[in-house]
């Protein structure tokens, strides 16, 4: 039985991934914007940000400043915190809005170089997107208890999968056709579940030809 997926430390995790980041404050194909420009650009932008407050606050705020303690670049940090975001809820709506109304920029272009040279800001998103099932673990091991103890036979499927989990019920061994080739795959099967699958290639058989 495989081991439950243990809840990370998140705050470890974000201090460590963005060691070694690549990013450049200036934006491609802007070189004559002197390297001061680009830092008094950069730096406005972020106070503007960082003065909202109140019912004005998008929700991915406190995100942001969570991967600013943990060593982020304001901008990547911005981008993660929104991009990891609820799509519906998200302020501004679009990758083009928040580069240019939020972050300072002229174009979104700017973004994607990061992600290119930058493979941890997509995982980064990633792992904020699944952060919620961890915070939310007992809720819903208390729905799928709550569910897979109602008798009423539309909980069928969440019984199985309960004692699944518990280690009570184990699934009846599916074969992928890609490995009917295979003799240790085939060695444990019992004659009837052979006899099925040289039936079933049989037929594909029979429909290729």
């Amino acid at each position: 039985m495989k081991r439950p997926v243990e809840r990370p430390d998140w705050d470890d995790l974000l201090r460590q991934i963005p060691l070694g980041l690549e990013i450049e404050e200036a934006e491609d194909g802007h070189s004559f914007v002197s390297p001061e420009e680009a830092r008094l650009r950069s730096e406005t932008a972020r106070q503007a940000l960082e003065s909202i407050q109140g019912p004005e606050m998008p929700g991915w705020l406190e995100m942001y400043y969570r991967l600013r303690n943990s060593g982020w670049p304001w901008r990547v940090a911005c981008y993660i915190a929104w991009a990891a975001s609820p799509r519906k809820e998200r302020w501004p709506h679009t990758q083009e809005e928040l580069a240019t109304q939020v972050l300072g920029l002229t174009t979104d272009r700017q973004i994607g170089t990061w992600r290119a040279k930058n493979p941890a800001i997509n995982e980064t998103i990633t792992l904020l997107q699944a952060a919620p099932l961890f915070e939310h673990r007992a809720d819903i091991y208390n729905a799928l208890i709550a569910s897979a103890t109602n008798p009423d036979y539309k909980s069928h499927q969440d019984r199985k999968l309960a004692l699944e989990l518990l280690g009570d019920y184990i699934p009846r061994l599916r074969v992928d056709q890609r490995d009917i080739h295979s003799v240790e795959d085939l060695d444990d099967l019992p004659d009837e579940e052979l006899e099925k699958l040289a039936r079933l290639t049989r037929k594909d058989k029979d429909l290729n030809e």
